[in-house]
């Protein structure tokens, strides 16, 4: 079983993978409301497939899950949004990530958030030693 892929994506759809992408052909993109969703679409595809997940991080998951709530109206615990989303912790958001591996629910997946260089500074050096992926070296600058 290949290593998990990893991207961000920024609320502006600017994309980076994290991961090597020479590991494969460039991803199927789905968003999906469960995972029991997104590895039947995986299953489906001749393509490596990223799965996309809402991520909100803060120190902890009650923090995490009152700043997604006020950020999005109407959002609560166990909501069928049309895609997977995950307020939490680094720490919760690997044993996602791991989870997601070992069931081989997908390729890949794109952590989205509102700001992309915020997700990579904050995700990269915890998710890199944590779930043992091999990051692509690069410098993300906002050209903006």
């Amino acid at each position: 079983m290949r290593a998990l892929r990893i991207a961000v994506e920024s609320d502006d759809a600017d994309w980076t993978e994290l991961t090597d992408s020479s590991a494969g052909a460039p991803p199927t993109r789905i968003r999906s409301s469960s995972l029991g969703e997104a590895a039947a679409a995986a299953a489906r595809s001749a393509r490596p497939v990223f799965v996309d997940i809402d991520v909100h991080v803060a120190d902890t998951v009650t923090a995490a899950f009152a700043e997604y709530a006020d950020a999005n109206p109407g959002w609560a615990p166990g909501a069928r949004t049309g895609t997977i989303v995950h307020p939490g912790t680094v720490a919760t958001l690997v044993r996602l990530l791991h989870d997601i591996e070992a069931t081989g629910v997908a390729d890949g997946v794109t952590l989205r958030g509102p700001h992309a260089h915020a997700l990579i500074d904050r995700l990269t050096p915890d998710l890199v030693e944590l779930l043992g992926v091999g990051a692509r070296a690069f410098a993300y600058t906002d050209a903006r």
